[in-house]
């Protein structure tokens, strides 16, 4: 009779513990939406020093919105796929480096970004579902509440730079800044022959990006948790802030945009070199693209690196309950 009670016991205890271990699949299915802060890094704004890759090129200043949103289903207790959507906004300019060479420059834009994003997340701390009731003095099976994990993925992103020129804001892409698809002639400083220069291919304003990162959720309840998400993404691309190569003619940049009315081409104009002269710690004035870019042609980006962004954000995040109970059957 007591060996019986034993079996019987052992039966029940590991039956649970099975009961248990699978609940989480009744919590596959997820939506979450949440709000943060973006930060842009480019050719535009950042520290005080030569640009920098990286989170090192950090620009608190150039911090804007963004509201984002989604789906999560969960393959196992360990590994999530998400996909989501997020609209923000993303901003830089050169006013607030203190590199002496970026200010002079004196360039800035903003752009709203579209980003459409599929990553698959791994707990490195894992969820556990909570006990339905909390009762004081017993610890659930969530134990802190806390869980933790590191993600990476593929995203498209849409994106479309703005300047601003006396209080109006333009369409840079539009504009052809760097001289896409013109062509002008130019002087050789050297021999003073002239010179055919074509500008680069008109950039695409939809891109892909390589989302990455790290984030931490807290369990209201069984079916609520908060999360906290830090995400770095690089593009592929060098044209979020409309800047990567080198000046081109301002002249025929403003020819080519004449035509469009209004105060277009003196805008174009001002887009292509808004330069201003700085003073350096050494008292020696500095005029970034020189007093003729047009014909010396100097470097206005850095087409060798891509540009990229980061997100944080506060999500409320739901999981739906299923009908399946997964109670062990007897």
């Amino acid at each position: 009779m007591r060996l019986n009670l034993v079996l019987v016991l052992i039966t029940a205890t590991l039956a649970s513990s099975v009961a248990h271990g699978q609940r989480w699949k009744r919590y596959r299915h997820e939506a979450w939406g949440g709000v943060g802060a973006t930060n842009f890094l480019g050719e535009l704004g950042g520290g005080n020093q030569e640009a920098q890759d990286l989170c090192l090129d950090f620009d608190a200043k150039s911090m804007r919105f963004a509201f984002s949103g989604g789906y999560r289903y969960k393959l196992n207790e360990i590994v999530s796929l998400r996909g989501g959507l997020t609209y923000a906004r993303i901003y830089g300019s050169d006013e607030f480096s203190g590199y002496p060479h970026r200010r002079s420059r004196n360039l800035s834009f903003r752009s709203p970004l579209v980003e459409l994003s599929a990553v698959g997340e791994v707990f490195f701390i894992r969820e556990k579902t909570n006990n339905r009731y909390r009762v004081r003095g017993i610890r659930g099976a969530l134990g802190s509440g806390m869980s933790a994990y590191v993600f990476g993925g593929l995203a498209g992103v849409w994106f479309n730079p703005h300047g601003q020129y006396n209080g109006q804001w333009y369409n840079l892409h539009a504009l052809k800044t760097e001289g896409q698809g013109l062509t002008t002639t130019l002087t050789d400083p050297l021999t003073g022959a002239p010179v055919t220069v074509t500008g680069p291919d008109p950039y695409s304003r939809i891109t892909m990006a390589l989302p990455c990162g790290i984030g931490a959720k807290y369990s209201v309840n069984q079916n609520i948790y908060i999360s906290f998400e830090y995400g770095f993404h690089l593009t592929f691309t060098d044209y979020m802030d409309d800047v990567s190569g080198r000046y081109f003619d301002p002249v025929a940049i403003a020819d080519a945009n004449s035509g469009l009315g209004g105060t277009t081409g003196d805008a174009a104009l001002f887009f292509s070199n808004p330069a201003i002269p700085v003073e350096k710690d050494d008292g020696v004035e500095f005029l970034a693209g020189g007093s003729q870019p047009w014909t010396i042609r100097e470097q206005r980006g850095d087409a060798t690196t891509n540009d990229a962004y980061m997100f944080a954000v506060l999500a409320f995040n739901y999981k739906f309950t299923s009908r399946k109970t997964n109670r062990p059957k007897f």
